[in-house]
């Protein structure tokens, strides 16, 4: 690692004052939130459980049992009802962000180091999207796994990793890129809004010039859980550090305020590693990002040309009421794994009989499930302390020491705690073995014994 990349002076000004958000400015801005009833919205739209006919009394109802939680991690601490629920797993959800991994092929392509970081801020930033959907994925089972073809030749595999803490991993590459996720995130309930903190460790590394970046997410707040329309904002700072060479990137995603001012909007710039600006970056997290050269202070050159990088996939012709997109629903199908599903693991979720119920419309039924499932789970666990065995990850393995973020105190903050998983490799050469031929599973089928 460089010099300047340790000691780099401009971190000082920006990672110590912006960026630290995480630590600092996030958590004022959070606060505890009083009982909101605005809709920045300006109408409802699709996705939102508010809009859901005949469970406005369940919801009034939730607060007599949630009231006792607030300022807990909530979401480790209850089960869920279906009625709040989408079709979808929260390793699914994981792998919204492979909709825009051709981002990574573009990053390793680049010469210019700041456009790099640039094409690496945008993938991070085409997640979000997906986030303004309010009802919630499901936890996944211990071992449950997710599996899916990309379209740039890359595989994505994750696994539920850990049941609690809950922690998921994930991994896809192709021979530009490797992508590397640990998700831990944890929750806080402030009576009518939750916050979503994204703790985690990402690591992405650029093969043709052997860089690594790490990245720092924002923080999503629900609004109106319980009183008013529901609807999801995300706050807060993104850092993207070029671990190798120190050159980074730090942006504020601005809370919308009353009558929808600074409504999604996100900016901020790309960095040198001795802290001198040098690309502006911003747009609308919804909609699309752009780059343009900067001057001094980081703000847009005049009269510079803008360079769009990234922009959102078309909405389908026919929307449903969870507000998933193409690639959502493509995620939900046969379509999007590998072999058309041929030979994936009985572990899937998409196999989840829950999830499979929901998405038909018998709400009854996924609850049922759901319940027999974690049933099921806790059944597991008891077991395994009974005879003293352990469960451990199949496709992942955990490390005890991890370093490359020491120097980067903002990063080495966001990660602390957090356990790190590694991919085995074993998944691949199981998908070696494969074919066309190979056998589709017929239930999903995670248990140990």
């Amino acid at each position: 690692m460089t010099e300047p990349a340790k000691k780099k002076e401009g971190w000082a000004s920006w990672g110590k004052g912006l960026v630290s958000g995480v630590t600092n400015s996030v958590k004022n801005a959070l606060g505890v939130n009083d009982l909101e009833v605005v809709n920045p919205e300006g109408e409802e739209t699709a996705g939102t459980p508010s809009s859901t006919s005949g469970h406005d009394e369940e919801r009034k109802a939730m607060w007599s049992q949630l009231s006792q939680y607030v300022g807990s991690d909530v979401m480790s601490l209850l089960s869920i009802p279906v009625w709040l629920m989408e079709p979808f797993s929260t390793l699914q959800k994981m792998a919204e962000i492979t909709e825009n991994i051709d981002l990574l092929d573009k990053a390793d392509d680049c010469e210019d180091p700041h456009m790099r970081v640039a094409y690496v801020t945008a993938f991070a930033i085409g997640a979000y999207p997906g986030n303004r959907r309010t009802y919630k994925p499901f936890n996944p089972i211990l071992g449950e796994t997710f599996e899916t073809e990309l379209k740039n030749g890359a595989h994505y595999i994750a696994e539920q990793v850990s049941h609690h803490p809950p922690i998921a991993a994930g991994f896809a590459d192709n021979d530009k890129f490797a992508y590397e996720l640990v998700s831990a995130p944890k929750t806080k309930f402030y009576g009518n809004s939750l916050d979503v903190f994204p703790y985690g460790r990402t690591r992405i590394t650029l093969k043709r010039t052997g860089e690594v970046y790490a990245i720092v997410p924002p923080v999503s707040r629900a609004h109106n859980i319980i009183v008013g329309y529901t609807w999801v904002d995300t706050i807060g700072d993104l850092l993207v550090v070029n671990l190798t060479t120190g050159v980074y990137s730090a942006l504020h995603f601005q809370a919308s305020g009353w009558f929808s001012k600074g409504k999604y909007v996100v900016s901020g710039t790309v960095f040198s590693a001795d802290g001198e600006p040098k690309l502006a970056v911003g747009g609308k997290w919804t909609e699309s990002i752009s780059t343009m050269p900067c001057d001094k202070d980081g703000n847009p050159a005049k009269g510079a040309p803008e360079q769009k990088i990234w922009s959102t996939a078309p909405p389908p012709s026919k929307a449903d009421k969870y507000g998933f997109g193409n690639y959502t629903h493509r995620l939900n199908s046969w379509e999007s794994a590998p072999r058309g599903g041929a030979g994936v693991l009985p572990t899937d979720a998409r196999l989840r009989p829950d999830r499979s119920c929901l998405e038909l419309g018998e709400s009854k039924e996924a609850q049922s499930g759901k319940q027999e499932l974690e049933e099921k789970q806790r059944a597991e666990a008891k077991t395994r302390k009974e005879k003293g065995d352990s469960w451990a990850p199949k496709w992942f393995k955990s490390v005890e020491s991890v370093t490359d973020a020491d120097d980067f105190e903002d990063i080495k903050e966001f990660e602390e705690g957090i356990v790190a998983y590694t991919f085995t490799g074993d998944y691949k050469q199981r998908v070696a073995t494969l074919s066309a031929s190979s056998a589709k599973p017929e239930k999903f089928d995670p248990w140990q014994y």
